[in-house]
């Protein structure tokens, strides 16, 4: 008669590694990191916006030769991400941090202290909009690196905060260096912000492409300090994590032209081209026509800027708690990314509302509580279309989320900058009230993508 403790125990199953091996302490160190590191961006071209007039003096330049130094930096800023989010897709991440922001950091020092010279000022130009902009993309892909999809637009709502608030805050900052004597310290203040963030990258950042290092365990052994690599060799064994396509203007033009994505990026950029124009009306509306002096109208956009930042946050806890109520609602426990979307529909008519009532208060000349209120509530709607699109992108290809990011940056740079361009012209002859009444009927068109969409991807399931 057989023993039945002989008798072999079944094994149990071994259980899934984690999605990241890091610690939440060590994960929210990192998310802190890569977002002040994508703040610089926006914030570098905001910070040079009060001081054009000054720097025709500076720079003994004309009005027209200063702009074109803020379309030489929209332009990079627009494109560059595009490469690096490639190189650090396929590469990783880290170098890629090290290489722009060392970029950033030498060209400010360098418009900082060398004597004024128009063709210097040009270059220097590229070389911060080239170290600034790309980190903004591959941050988003270091958060899909380290955030699991569940708890991922919660992560991103706090990342994006970088790319939303430097418009906002960077006026008001460099309000504060637009004297001739003290025009250098715009320059000298965004290399001082800079460094401190640049030595964390180099000694505390790990680097976490997935396909790289899979979900960080190696580093998580090491603690907290990340000695600097130039090239990081694979610690997985190939194939274990996806590993994107080598990157070709054939791969970009798929990811833009397969529908789901396309509707995505084309109601963002038009969402925020309708923001942006706000923005840039800012001056003639509070400095004009409410007689606002110039640091009054920095202040202005503090009223968008808190709304952002505080749409943001719900938004992202939100969209995760929707997310994990539909997960455990479905018996394999699997969602299609698309159920971020629906939320947009709210966003595209909050922002719509804004916008409609912000041209009519302002044709009207009410209370100026009124317009600011209406701007807030466009910062609101456009925080909620922000955070959704970018969660519901890195889900749909999240070996590639630093370029699906640039792409949609991309499209929202063009938007923004032909809005800026038109701006004048469609103010003159439509005035505030039409003008944004037509920007807030862009967002309703907006719903009938989403809409759209959950008809596509299978109604209900959808949502």
């Amino acid at each position: 008669m057989d023993n039945p403790k002989s008798e072999q125990q079944p094994e149990l199953p071994t259980p899934a590694p984690a999605y990241s091996a890091f610690s939440e302490k060590r994960k929210n160190f990192y998310l802190g990191i890569v977002t002040a590191a994508g703040f610089f961006g926006p914030l570098c071209g905001a910070v040079y916006l009060p001081s054009l007039i000054l720097y025709q003096d500076v720079f003994n330049s004309s009005r027209s030769v200063i702009n074109a130094t803020v379309s030489v930096y929209m332009a990079i800023f627009a494109v560059a991400p595009l490469a690096g989010a490639a190189a650090a897709d396929l590469g990783g991440r880290k170098t890629v941090y090290i290489v722009t922001l060392a970029s950033f950091l030498i060209a400010n020092i360098l418009l900082a202290s060398i004597p004024a010279n128009i063709g210097a000022l040009f270059v220097l130009r590229i070389f911060q909009a080239f170290g600034a902009c790309i980190v903004t993309s591959i941050g988003a892909g270091t958060i899909t690196d380290i955030f699991e999809p569940a708890r991922r637009a919660s992560a991103l709502a706090i990342f994006l905060l970088g790319p939303q608030l430097g418009p906002i805050l960077g006026p008001l900052i460099g309000g504060q260096f637009a004297t001739e004597s003290r025009w250098r310290w715009a320059f000298g203040f965004l290399a001082l912000a800079c460094t401190p963030i640049y030595l964390l990258i180099l000694f505390c950042l790990p680097e976490t492409l997935r396909c790289l290092v899979g979900n960080g365990d190696v580093f998580a052994k090491r603690g907290w300090i990340a000695l600097p690599r130039f090239r990081q060799k694979a610690l997985v064994e190939e194939g274990k994590y996806p590993k994107p396509p080598k990157p070709s203007l054939k791969n970009w033009v798929k990811m833009l032209t397969e529908p789901t994505q396309c509707i995505v990026f084309v109601n963002g950029a038009l969402s925020f081209a309708g923001l942006y124009l706000m923005y840039v009306s800012f001056p003639d509306v509070w400095g004009e026509r409410f007689g606002f002096s110039t640091q009054e109208v920095g202040y202005a956009y503090l009223s968008p800027g808190v709304a952002l930042f505080l749409a943001s946050l719900a938004t992202g806890r939100f969209s995760d708690w929707h997310r994990a109520r539909l997960t455990a609602r479905n018996p394999d426990k699997k969602i299609k990314p698309e159920t971020r979307l629906p939320i947009q529909i709210v966003g595209f008519i909050i922002s719509a509302a804004g916008k409609v009532m912000y041209g009519w208060f302002t044709r009207y000349n009410l209370h100026p509580a009124a317009g600011l209120a209406a701007s807030a509530l466009a910062g609101i709607g456009t925080a909620v279309i922000f955070v959704t699109s970018t969660s519901f992108q890195t889900e749909c290809a999240p070996s590639q989320a630093a370029t699906i990011v640039a792409l949609g940056g991309l499209l929202r740079n063009i938007a923004a900058a032909i809005a800026a361009a038109i701006v004048d012209s469609l103010v003159r002859r439509m005035g505030y009230g039409w003008c944004f009444t037509g920007l807030g009927m862009l967002d309703v068109v907006c719903v009938g993508g989403i809409l759209a969409i959950m008809w596509m991807r299978g109604g209900r399931d959808a949502v």
